[in-house]
């Protein structure tokens, strides 16, 4: 059975609404240890990691916030 969040990830990535979310993971290192990743740098979902445009696969247990911004 796929999480809640794998399900939502995927409902927006199937309705083109990705980019009107951001997704706040936990980045060690980074100030706050947090990092803010666009959604419009999401390209897919696989495996249960976020696939960023740059080839980064970000898993999924990081994501702390998915926040709607417009």
């Amino acid at each position: 059975m796929k999480s809640k969040i794998v399900e939502f990830i995927n409902k927006i990535l199937w309705e083109g609404e990705i980019s009107n979310y951001n997704f706040i993971i936990i980045h060690r290192g980074a100030p706050g240890d947090e990092k803010n990743i666009p959604g419009e740098d999401v390209t897919g979902l696989k495996d249960r990691f976020l696939i960023l445009r740059d080839g980064s696969k970000i898993p999924i247990h990081r994501i702390k916030i998915i926040r709607k911004i417009k």
